[in-house]
């Protein structure tokens, strides 16, 4: 999605640190998915919000501020969407593999 002035709306993030600074500024988390790269499995958060482009602007300038026990409470809900992912990604690659041995 794109504003009247072409800057996205929606973004994809891995880095936990502005995924919880998207959260924390009212950007609504849409999907989580886990991406294998190598022997480490990473998450990508997408997130939406009119707001990103301004948001992810000041992440990357150096100018955002944030209140810090709030941050917390964001990057800790961020962290936990992270392990469920995971944790779904490792259950369904098992059972695949397990469909695959008895087919």
């Amino acid at each position: 999605m794109h504003r009247t002035d072409g800057r996205a709306t929606t973004i994809d993030v891995t880095d936990l640190y502005l995924a919880s600074y998207l959260l924390l500024n009212g950007c609504r988390l849409m999907k989580v998915e886990c991406i294998p790269s190598g022997g480490v499995l990473s998450c990508s958060m997408t997130f939406s919000h009119i707001t990103i482009p301004g948001l992810e602007d000041r992440f990357f300038d150096q100018s955002a501020t944030v209140n810090l026990a709030h941050f917390r409470t964001a990057y800790n809900q961020i962290n936990g969407h992270v392990h469920q992912a995971k944790k779904n990604y490792d259950r369904e690659r098992r059972t695949a593999a397990r469909e695959g041995d008895e087919a």
